[in-house]
């Protein structure tokens, strides 16, 4: 009953329960108790009392049709699947390719919500229901993972472009490849390559973004989410994400025939630590310097007493020098 109350109620105005509850044949009584549930699990739902029920204007329930016009997909035919759970969107694709091998083009999975969301070593991805955008990209390259090279950056620049284009500002990168809006995380990338590592593979790119969540769920790091932000953004998920497929489909276009060099200097441009001392930690290994960017594979130039270093992902962490 949750889909088909949040739908009737994406319109943002008051519905009462006793409405709702005629609409879907149910008790007022089965309305609360369903909406309740709802809260508990952090949903940003208000209610007063004589008014009755209302969501966050924008908020809806994702719809298949909406963010396939929004990304303006006509071009190569793209495996498309809406979930309403799913253990992780990444998962499953893994799961698809694991069945099928590296052919078969674009494919992209979205869930309402993941019950097993992951991010990157390991770290569990909060997802609750019908609250952030869940999503993973299936890319097929050649020429094996060495042409992967600055593609979880690349991700990352174009979510920031996308938020941006629907309103939202001063959200920024963090290398490798997390998005933060003042200050706190807002957003995750998790890339996973599936086939053969030195010939045809596949790229499944994993996107976390916190939209309407306020409850924090055991998140062990400072976060925050659009709704949180109060910017006059558009809060529908619909359109974020059709926005953000139809740049990221464009994108990997000249990614695949060009790399990352195309998009280093956009990259720059909403680095957030650029030209600041930053220490990098990567397992028992420190490195203390300025942050100089990236190169064209993406590697985090550090600028030490001893001359510059290029480091790559993997168990890197980079936080501000003077952080305590």
């Amino acid at each position: 009953m949750l889909a088909p109350l949040l739908k009737m109620m994406s319109d943002g105005q008051f519905h009462s329960g006793e409405e709702l509850g005629r609409a879907l044949g149910v008790s007022r009584a089965a309305v609360w108790k369903t909406l309740k549930r709802l809260e508990d699990d952090g949903y940003p739902l208000q209610r007063v009392r004589g008014k009755g029920y209302r969501v966050p204007q924008g908020a809806s329930m994702l719809d298949l049709s909406a963010i396939q016009a929004a990304a303006e997909a006509s071009g190569d035919p793209i495996g498309w699947q809406l979930l309403d759970a799913v253990d992780s969107t990444n998962a499953e694709l893994m799961r698809q390719l694991a069945g099928s091998g590296a052919g078969g083009g674009i494919r992209i999975c979205i869930a309402e919500q993941q019950t097993s969301g992951k991010g990157r070593r390991g770290r569990a991805w909060v997802s609750p229901y019908a609250q952030n955008i869940y999503l993973s990209v299936a890319a097929p390259f050649s020429e094996g993972a060495q042409k992967l090279e600055g593609l979880s950056l690349l991700v990352g620049l174009v979510l920031v472009e996308s938020l941006e284009a629907v309103g939202f500002r001063d959200v920024g990168l963090k290398w490798p490849n997390d998005i933060l809006l003042d200050g706190r995380k807002l957003a995750g990338i998790l890339v996973e390559i599936a086939g053969d590592l030195t010939s045809d593979c596949v790229a499944v790119i994993g996107v976390g973004v916190n939209v309407l969540m306020t409850a924090e769920g055991g998140i062990d790091q400072a976060w925050t989410s659009l709704l949180l932000s109060r910017q006059r953004g558009a809060l529908d998920r619909n359109a974020l994400i059709g926005e953000f497929l139809r740049r990221l489909l464009a994108a990997l276009e000249r990614f695949r025939r060009e790399g990352f060099q195309p998009f280093v200097d956009s990259w720059h441009r909403y680095h957030l630590w650029q030209g600041r001392e930053v220490r990098v930690q990567a397992g028992d290994n420190s490195w203390t310097g300025k942050a100089m960017g990236v190169d064209a594979r993406g590697a985090l130039r550090l600028q030490t007493a001893a001359g510059e270093m290029l480091l790559h992902g993997g168990e890197v962490t980079l936080r501000l020098n003077d952080d305590s």
